[in-house]
């Protein structure tokens, strides 16, 4: 019996999984997709539908027999609120952004200070939150590094070493993701160029260090401890050699850093997004690299709306892994 309602609930799950890639499916595609019964599904759909996580929305166009009907994932059955963490200059700003299950944007907070503190966070989510009880997940891109809902090494001074996680948890009781902000936009490059499996995007801002998130395999690689793409930690420069390198000559910094990608990891395509670059180009910086193994680098103008994509993505991925139970 065990075995049987496991089955059940895989099934259940993939289907579901095929709603959340947000499309229009008939029962007889989700067949053809998952290799389950004609009978099964209608069953699983009708559960769905029950619960109000999908809904039929009419009959497909005739190929000459029985219409069939056509469902889709309901876009009001989870609201998710995504929201952004900047530092620009002595500035820190909070966008926030509460969605439905399509991407599309209900309400949107800002709140820019002098300060950076988890009291303004608070107060962003408060808004959210009060526009729309039907906030079902949060999902954060930080300048920094978290692990497990902590935070570590973050350019908001204020959040380092604060469990960030636990104090949504209690606080608004509902789920929450929290990831660095240029692995994120990673993310987001990745849907640009979805045949590429390895890549990876610099952010090399103004007043702070630069960072990097990688895709392997189409997967975020992270490193055990959430460390991996620091690469202001490289032992080439010293942290004040490197804020010399950004006023003097932040085409070499950049350069090196690159340069170390392509050995260490060696992407297809590298996206650079540069606050004191104009335009991306390698220099010849003494390095032996034969050129046939340089990437291909994609200057990216503005970072945010790549955020906005990268966060839409695992807040649908979280979801999707999501039991279905509300």
């Amino acid at each position: 019996m065990a075995r049987i309602n496991e089955l059940k609930l895989s099934n259940i799950q993939e289907i579901r999984e095929c709603f959340y890639n947000v499309q229009v499916w008939t029962k007889n595609e989700l067949s053809e997709e998952t290799g389950q019964s004609l009978a099964g599904i209608t069953n699983i759909l009708h559960d769905l539908i029950e619960k109000k996580e999908i809904e039929y929305i009419g009959e497909a166009e005739s190929t000459g027999g029985r219409k069939s009907k056509q469902y889709i994932l309901n876009k009001d059955y989870y609201h998710m609120g995504m929201i952004i963490l900047k530092r620009d200059q002595d500035q820190y700003q909070f966008i926030g952004r509460t969605i439905d299950l399509m991407g599309t944007t209900l309400h949107e907070e800002k709140l820019v200070s002098k300060i950076g503190n988890l009291e303004e966070l608070n107060d962003i989510v408060d808004q959210m939150m009060a526009k729309d009880r039907s906030l079902s997940l949060l999902v954060l891109s930080i300048p920094g590094i978290c692990q497990d809902g902590k935070i570590d090494i973050c350019d908001f001074e204020q959040l380092n070493g604060c469990h960030l996680g636990e104090t949504l948890k209690q606080r608004y009781g509902v789920d929450y993701v929290i990831e660095n902000d240029v692995n994120i936009a990673c993310i987001g490059l990745s849907y640009m160029y979805p045949k590429s499996p390895h890549l990876a995007f610099i952010y090399q801002p103004s007043a702070v260090y630069v960072g990097c998130g990688m895709m392997i395999d189409h997967k975020l690689y992270n490193g055990f401890s959430h460390f991996a793409g620091e690469l202001r930690y490289l032992p080439f420069y010293t942290h004040s050699q490197q804020d010399q390198l950004l006023k003097e000559n932040p085409q070499l910094l950049l350069t090196k850093q690159i340069m170390t990608l392509c050995c260490v990891f060696n992407p297809e395509i590298i996206g650079v997004c540069s606050d004191v670059v104009e335009s991306v180009e390698l220099l010849d910086s003494g390095s032996e690299i034969p050129k046939h193994h340089y990437p291909q680098i994609v200057q990216i103008k503005e970072m945010n709306e790549m955020i906005w994509k990268g966060l839409y993505s695992i807040a649908i991925r979280n979801l999707k892994e999501n039991k279905g139970k509300k």
